[in-house]
C-alpha cells in the first residue's frame, strides 16, 4: 500500500486525476501551493502510477455517479495517501458520498480561492502522517507485545478493564481477545478473592490466577504505567510459577520429610565416608547397638563387628569403594555383646565439591532369620511327613506353576523331565488330562473348594482318581494364591460301583439290560435324536401265546423259551442296538440312524418273519413254534419322552395282536407328537 511521504519540508508532489479541461483549473488553484503535479486523465492510469510513484495527495475531479465510485478504487490502491475530491456541481449529497467513498476531503471548483485549497492540502496531508505515524508506532508496540513469551495486558487505570491482550495471555488463559476485551483484572482472580488491586506500580508479587477452564494457577504479576496512543494506561505483565513454586515446596516437603524419615524411622540409616568412618546414624541405629547417637559419630565400621568378623567389613568398603552399591547381609555387636544380623542396601553419592559419602539403610533381621530357621526344619519335617504319604499331594500358585509335589506325586507324573516344581500344571499332566481338570481349577482359583473323580482308560487300563482342590487365600485382602491339590487312587472302588451298576441293569435270564438300563439308554438315544435331527425307531415285542406255554409245559420251558427268544432278537438286530427285557415275555429294541421309514418297515417284517420260525429248546428236548407280534413307534428329532414314546409302541403292539398275532403295526410321529402317514 501507498504510504504518505514523510518530508514536509519538500515542495509537496501531487496527483491530479482529472480531464484535460479541468487539469487547467485545477493547476491555476495550486500555482500558489508549489507542488508538483503529476496529471493522470482517468483512474486506470492514477491506479498503475500509484504502483511505482509516491505522492503526498491524492487530487481527483468527481462530478458524476461512475467517478464517486472510482473513488473507492483508487482509495483501495493509494492506503494512507490522503485524497480531495474537487467537484464543479453544488450538490451536497454528492460531496457526502464522495466521503462515503474515501475521499478525506471535498470542496467544489466553483469560487474556491487557491490559500483555502492549499491550506485544505497541508492540513490533510499533516494529518494523514500523523496518522501513518501512529499506526507505526502502534504496530511496533503490538509486534513487540505479542513476541512476549509472558501474558502481557494493557488495562484502563481507572477501571482495570483490558484494552488488549497478547498471545501470551490467550494461550494461557484459554479466553479468546474478544473475550478479553469484555473482562477486567477481576475476572481473573479465583472465586472469594480479597481484592482486585494492581500490584504496585515496579513491583512484584505473588499471587493466584483463574484460567477459564477453571484451573488456578500461581503467576508473578508486574505493573507498569505508561503512556500509549495519547492515553494512559497500565502495561500488566505476568509470568506463570506453578510449575516452579509447586517444585520449590516438593522440595521444601521432601527435605522435611527425609528429616522426619531419618530421625523417626524404625529402620537404620546411616553415612560413612569411604574409609568406613561413620558421619551420621539415625537414633533407631543407634539403638539397637545399645549407644548413642554421639557416641557412634566418628567410629569406625569395623568397630561395630565382633573381631573376628571385621575382615567383612573390609571387603564391604572394598566392594563399595569400586562400584556404586552394595547389598547384602552383616553380623554387627550389640554393647552387650550380642550378635546381631543387619540386612543392608548400601549406595556411593558425590557432594558438589566432588569427595564421596556413602549412605545406606539397614534393618535387623536377627529375629526373623531365627523364625526362617524354625520354619526351615518345620517344613523338612512336613515334607517327610508327606512324602511316606500313599496319597499324590501337590500345590501350585495362582500361575499354575508347581511349588511342592510330594513324592508319591513325582512318582507318578515322571515324565516330566525338567522336574515338577516351577513347570506349569499343563506341562507336568499333558493336554488331554489338564483340558479334563482345568474347569475345576479355575473354581478353585476363584475360591471355591472342589471335590470330583477324574477317569481315563479302558479295561484293564482303566484307572480312576478323586481329586481334592483347597484354595489358599491372602491374610490381607483374601486374594487366591495358591491351590492345594490331594489326589487318591479310587480305581478299585470305581470299578467295584460299575460291577454293581452293571448287575443292577441286567436282565439274569436273558442277560440282556432291563427295564431300568433301557430307560437310561433310551433318554441318551432321544437326546441324539434331536440333536442331530434323524430318525428314533423304538420295536415293542411279545411272543404269541406265551401263557399257554407255561401253562401246558411249566415255567422252565417257559424261561427257555425266553432265553431262545432273546438270542434270536439279538441275532436279527445290530450290534449298536439297544435290546432290553421289559419283564415277562416283553422285548423291546431301541435302533437308531435307520435311514428312512421304509427301511424301518423292512426290519420289522424281518423280525415277524424270524421270530415265525421253530424254536429248538435243546435243554428240553422240545421244539415250539410261537410267533411275535411288533408295535413300532418311529420319530425324527423325537419330541416326545421316554414314557410317552415307549406307551405307544405299546399301543401298536395291542393293535398287532387284535389283527391276529404274527404281524407288526408302525407309526411314524411328527414334530408336534401326533401320527402321520407312515
Amino acid at each position: 500500500m501507498t504510504e504518505p511521504r514523510d518530508s514536509p519540508d519538500e515542495s509537496l508532489e501531487i496527483l491530479l486525476v482529472a480531464s484535460d479541461d479541468e487539469e487547467a483549473l485545477v493547476r491555476s488553484l495550486l500555482a500558489g501551493v508549489g507542488a508538483g503535479i503529476t496529471q493522470c486523465p482517468g483512474i486506470h492510469e492514477a491506479i498503475a502510477r500509484l504502483a511505482h510513484k509516491s505522492f503526498d495527495a491524492i487530487v481527483a475531479a468527481v462530478d458524476n455517479a461512475p467517478q464517486i465510485e472510482d473513488l473507492a478504487k483508487l482509495g483501495a490502491r493509494a492506503g494512507d495517501t490522503p485524497i480531495l475530491a474537487l467537484s464543479r456541481r453544488r450538490d451536497r449529497s454528492l460531496l457526502d458520498l464522495a466521503h462515503a467513498r474515501g475521499a478525506h476531503e471535498a470542496l467544489v471548483l466553483p469560487e474556491l480561492r487557491a490559500d483555502l485549497l492549499g491550506y485544505a492540502l497541508h492540513l490533510m496531508i499533516e494529518r494523514a502522517r500523523c496518522l501513518h505515524q501512529r499506526r507505526s508506532q502502534d504496530a511496533t508496540l503490538r509486534t513487540l507485545f505479542d513476541l512476549d513469551a509472558n501474558p502481557v495486558w494493557i488495562c484502563d487505570p481507572q477501571t482495570l478493564k483490558f484494552l488488549s491482550a497478547n498471545h501470551a495471555a490467550v494461550e494461557t488463559y484459554g479466553y479468546s481477545e474478544r473475550e478479553f476485551a469484555t473482562m477486567e483484572l477481576a475476572d481473573l482472580l479465583p472465586r472469594g478473592s480479597a481484592s482486585s488491586e494492581l500490584p504496585p506500580s515496579g513491583r512484584t508479587v505473588v499471587g493466584r490466577h483463574r484460567t477459564k477452564d477453571g484451573r488456578e494457577i500461581e503467576v508473578e504479576s508486574f505493573a507498569q504505567r505508561t503512556e500509549l496512543g495519547g492515553r494512559e494506561v497500565v502495561l500488566l505483565r505476568v509470568r506463570e510459577v506453578t510449575a516452579e513454586r509447586r517444585a520449590m515446596r516438593a522440595l521444601e516437603a521432601s527435605e522435611r520429610r527425609f528429616r522426619d524419615f531419618f530421625e523417626h524411622s524404625p529402620g537404620f540409616i546411616f553415612i560413612h565416608e569411604l574409609d568406613g568412618t561413620l558421619l551420621s546414624v539415625n537414633p533407631a541405629a543407634a539403638a539397637s547397638l545399645g549407644r548413642s547417637v554421639a557416641e557412634l559419630l566418628g567410629t569406625p565400621l569395623r568397630d561395630l563387628a565382633a573381631p573376628h568378623l571385621r575382615f567383612l567389613i573390609d571387603q564391604y568398603l572394598q566392594r563399595i569403594a569400586n562400584g556404586d552399591e552394595d547389598a547384602g547381609q552383616v553380623r554387627v555387636q550389640h554393647r552387650d555383646g550380642t550378635e546381631l544380623v543387619w540386612q543392608y542396601r548400601n549406595r556411593r553419592y558425590t557432594d558438589a565439591d566432588g569427595s564421596a559419602y556413602v549412605m545406606g539403610y539397614a534393618q535387623d533381621i536377627t529375629a526373623m532369620r531365627a523364625v526362617e530357621q524354625a520354619l526351615q526344619r518345620s517344613e523338612q519335617r512336613l515334607r517327610t511327613v508327606a512324602d511316606t504319604l500313599p496319597v499324590k499331594i501337590a500345590y501350585v500358585d495362582a500361575q499354575l506353576r508347581f511349588v511342592f509335589a510330594n513324592e508319591a506325586f513325582r512318582r507318578a507324573y515322571s515324565a516330566a523331565d525338567d522336574g515338577i516344581v516351577g513347570a506349569h500344571v499343563r506341562d507336568v499332566l499333558g493336554e488331554e488330562r489338564y483340558a479334563r481338570r482345568e474347569p475345576w481349577l479355575v473354581r478353585a482359583l476363584a475360591g471355591e473348594r472342589v471335590v470330583f473323580e477324574d477317569e481315563e482308560g479302558d479295561g484293564e487300563d482303566y484307572q480312576c482318581v478323586e481329586i481334592t482342590f483347597i484354595p489358599e487365600t491372602a491374610d490381607k485382602d483374601g486374594r487366591v494364591i495358591g491351590v492345594h491339590a490331594m489326589v487318591q487312587d479310587i480305581t478299585s472302588k470305581k470299578r467295584e460301583e460299575r460291577r454293581l451298576i452293571h448287575l443292577a441293569r441286567i436282565d439274569p435270564l436273558t442277560g440282556l439290560i432291563n427295564r431300568a438300563g433301557f430307560y437310561e439308554r433310551l433318554e441318551s438315544a432321544i437326546e441324539r435324536s434331536r440333536e442331530k435331527e434323524w430318525l428314533l425307531s423304538v420295536f415293542y415285542l411279545d411272543i404269541d401265546r406265551f401263557k399257554q406255554v407255561n401253562d401246558t409245559h411249566g415255567h422252565a420251558v417257559g424261561d427257555a423259551l425266553i432265553r431262545a427268544f432273546a438270542t434270536r432278537l439279538g441275532e436279527n438286530v445290530r450290534a449298536s442296538d439297544a435290546v432290553a427285557r421289559l419283564g415277562g415275555d416283553e422285548f423291546i429294541v431301541v435302533m437308531e440312524g435307520i435311514p428312512d421309514v421304509e427301511r424301518v418297515r423292512a426290519i420289522a417284517t424281518k423280525l415277524v418273519l424270524a421270530m415265525s420260525r421253530p424254536f429248538e429248546l435243546r435243554s428240553e428236548n422240545l421244539t415250539l413254534t410261537m410267533g411275535a407280534s411288533i408295535g413300532v413307534a418311529a420319530c425324527h428329532a423325537c419330541p416326545l419322552g421316554a414314557a410317552r414314546l415307549v406307551a405307544r409302541a405299546d399301543a401298536l403292539l395291542y393293535q398287532a395282536k387284535q389283527a391276529g398275532r404274527g404281524t407288526y403295526r408302525l407309526e411314524l410321529i411328527d414334530a408336534t407328537g401326533q401320527s402321520e402317514e407312515a
